[in-house]
């Protein structure tokens, strides 16, 4: 086989002179079929457009970020029963 420039112009011109809307058909099954199996990794890191300012909260919601719950976090406070005074456990973790 010929150098790959040489096989895709031959693969090219094969394509331009297929006349049937079946034959089309089928070669854009098979295509689909070739990119559907590209690794994953080229899939998750494909070429993206960077955006030209960094935006945080796109950032968060592409991750799934939820803001805490204040009612959830407070429930879980009561719940360890914590006796100390506040400035008490601010003090110690500044030792």
């Amino acid at each position: 086989m010929g150098d790959l420039a040489e096989r895709k112009t031959g693969i090219m011109q094969a394509v331009s002179q297929m006349q049937g809307e079946r034959e089309i058909a089928q070669l854009e099954a098979f295509v689909r079929q070739i990119q559907e199996q590209e690794p994953e990794s080229k899939k998750k890191y494909g070429l993206r457009k960077i955006p030209k300012k960094f935006d945080a909260e796109a950032v968060r919601r592409s991750r799934g970020y939820r803001k805490p719950d204040k009612e959830e976090f407070m429930r879980i406070i009561r719940e360890m029963n914590v006796q100390e005074p506040v400035e008490e456990l601010l003090a110690m973790l500044t030792k």
